[in-house]
């Protein structure tokens, strides 16, 4: 797994910008779409051994939300092919640390999806 930091798009990605307030629950941040975060850690899933072992495909969609520190908080599938990609996405998502948004000069939580692609690799 590596860690960076730089700005990159995760697919269709999508942003939402809430007000300015301390404590927001995930389903009152209404959704909007961006195609970029700045990310400080961000190591990619690691691939589930059972579908490395044989040559399975899958995915799976996190919805989380990237508060007003940068931290991932009340990360969530919304879609998946199989539990064992879901749990290798989760594990990522939750190591995650973006830099703040901010709004109006002030730090703002944001919600955010992403889906993951797992790929078997070929020898």
């Amino acid at each position: 797994m590596s860690t960076f930091k730089r700005t990159f798009a995760l697919g269709s990605l999508t942003l939402a910008l809430a007000a300015t307030a301390t404590s927001v629950s995930a389903d009152t941040i209404p959704l909007v779409s961006t195609k970029a975060l700045t990310a400080i850690a961000a190591d990619l899933p690691a691939y589930p051994r059972f579908a490395d072992a044989m040559f399975v495909e899958g995915y799976a969609v996190m919805e989380f939300t990237v508060a007003a520190d940068g931290s991932v908080v009340e990360p969530a599938v919304r879609d998946y092919s199989s539990n064992e990609f879901t749990e290798a996405a989760l594990e990522a998502v939750e190591s995650w640390k973006f830099e703040p948004v901010y709004q109006g000069g002030v730090a703002v939580p944001v919600r955010t999806a992403v889906k993951f692609t797992f790929v078997p690799r070929t020898e």
